[in-house]
């Protein structure tokens, strides 16, 4: 959604969530949080046999980060 809002739908070849069976902890307000990550993978190819890692702009990372 946030990828398709930016326009960069069509310049991304795939693009798809993980959640990690990991847990990672982090931190919200004064207390230690422990929670499943979710990693984003974007690349791009020409040809479907070769890919590379997609260049995402900070603020779309920044958006999709927060959500």
């Amino acid at each position: 959604e946030e990828v398709r809002d930016a326009g960069l739908y069509h310049d991304i070849w795939q693009a798809f969530a993980v959640l990690l069976p990991v847990r990672s902890v982090g931190v919200m307000g004064d207390k230690r949080t422990y929670a499943y990550p979710i990693v984003l993978r974007c690349v791009g190819s020409e040809d479907g046999m070769t890919a590379d890692w997609s260049r995402l702009p900070y603020d779309l990372m920044e958006r999709i980060s927060n959500r």
